[in-house]
């Protein structure tokens, strides 16, 4: 009679199970993997959009002499964004619901998602700084719409239990 070669039941299953192990190793490895990437994707992301805000934000207020309103998440001004020397376009920076947004004429536009905060401080001619300035046509305060010369913005986003801040710094023109 021929001798009959092949596998033990327990030979199989120890095998199945070092397969399963490794599977299950190799398929964590994957997971964490992703996570970091996802992770590194978020940071990237909330990056850009701060940066490509604040330069937005530096560009157009560059380009006026006259804030409007400064405070409160908010900053509204009017610009010469056509170079011509006429302060015709209305900007507004607000924050709504962790969303950074600009507005100009009906275009509403979101710059900045889970922004934590939109903070202003004021430059004044004499060279002194203010964390708030008065921008009513009756100033009483001890800095008024007219003593600005630099706007500083800073801006916080949150991520995942982490923030990442920008600040920048715009001089208005003819300032």
């Amino acid at each position: 009679m021929a001798s009959q070669r092949g596998f033990s039941l327990i030979e199989l299953f120890i095998v199945i199970t070092l397969m399963g192990i490794f599977i299950g190793a190799v398929y964590e490895s994957v997971i964490i993997g992703l996570r970091a990437v996802n992770t590194a994707n978020d940071r990237e992301n909330i990056r850009l959009q701060l940066t490509k805000a604040l330069d937005q934000f530096t560009r157009e207020a560059s380009a006026t002499n006259t804030v409007d309103y400064a405070q409160n998440q908010r900053f509204q001004f009017d610009a010469d964004l056509a170079g011509n020397g006429n302060n015709q376009s209305n900007i507004n920076y607000v924050v709504s619901g962790g969303i950074l947004q600009r507005t100009y004429g009906s275009e509403t536009l979101n710059l900045v998602s889970n922004l934590a905060s939109l903070n202003f401080g004021y430059v004044k001619a004499d060279g002194t700084t203010a964390t708030s300035c008065d921008y009513t046509s009756n100033c009483s305060s001890q800095c008024c719409r007219g003593d600005v010369r630099v706007v500083q913005l800073t801006m916080t986003a949150t991520k995942n239990n982490e923030s990442f801040s920008m600040t920048g710094a715009v001089r208005l023109r003819d300032r």
